[in-house]
């Protein structure tokens, strides 16, 4: 969180006095309330500014006041009810709260999960889930038809969540953006590997990623999958370090040859 604080001096009434501002200047700072209401306003196109204007009004709680019962505004401020009482706040201040929201417009994060129960960083899911939950939401981008994004969240939510209003849709993606980004993070060789297989088809790679993991033995797929998440990603994260030593070990055995 952020205060803006000593460049504001903000008039109740006739009245001088200072009061802070508080609000989220990042993806990961905000609760749910506060993603809730960023989503429902980015599904509805609005100019940039307007748009910051109205989420930088959300997420500091404060909202415009009728200019025309005040005879005589300052110069530079303008009517705001904040706290239930009205105060003059300069335009500059708003400028500058708006320019330290626009990553809601600009930047990927990690805010809190969509979904009431479901973890943000899905602790508790399995692995099977997480995989194709995944690839359900890769490809409603992919062919831009939301209904995956439907069945994902009935997968995510173990049923609960059949259906999605828009501002739903918009912050599943925006929450998946930002968990993917944490668990290549936190498992970055899994992630860097699967990234380089451009000509396989999901089913063929969950295959692949089991078959690292089963010693040759395909009767304990069904036990990883039912695995949580992050305990396979863990797994596979270590396997793929190792053979990347191994290989490293080994060509530097040739160089020295």
């Amino acid at each position: 969180m952020k205060l803006i604080e000593r460049i504001q001096l903000l008039f109740h009434r006739k009245q001088c006095q200072r009061i802070n501002l508080e609000f989220p200047t990042a993806w990961e700072e905000m609760d749910e309330k506060d993603f809730e209401e960023v989503c429902k306003l980015l599904v509805t196109p609005r100019p940039r500014e307007e748009t910051l204007f109205l989420a930088f009004c959300k997420l500091a709680h404060i909202r415009p006041d009728n200019p025309k019962i005040y005879p005589n505004i300052p110069k530079g401020l303008a009517p705001y009810i904040v706290n239930g009482q009205a105060h003059f706040i300069g335009h500059s201040v708003i400028a500058e709260g708006c320019r330290q929201i626009s990553f809601i417009l600009d930047g990927t994060g990690f805010p809190p999960a969509p979904f009431p129960h479901v973890d943000r960083k899905l602790y508790g899911l399995s692995f099977e889930k997480f995989y194709e939950a995944d690839s359900l939401i890769m490809r409603s981008v992919v062919e831009n038809d939301e209904g995956y994004l439907k069945e994902a969240a009935k997968i995510l939510t173990g049923g609960a969540k059949r259906k999605l209003v828009p501002w739903e849709r918009k912050a599943l993606l925006i929450w998946w953006n930002g968990l993917k980004m944490y668990l290549k993070e936190q498992y970055p060789h899994v992630f860097q590997d699967g990234e380089n297989i451009t000509d396989k088809t999901q089913g063929q790679i969950l295959l692949d990623l089991l078959s690292t993991m089963n010693d040759q033995k395909p009767q304990e797929n069904e036990r990883i999958l039912k695995t949580d998440v992050h305990a396979v990603l863990h797994e596979l994260n270590l396997i793929y370090y190792n053979a990347k030593q191994r290989l490293s070990a080994k060509d530097a055995g040739r160089g020295t040859r």
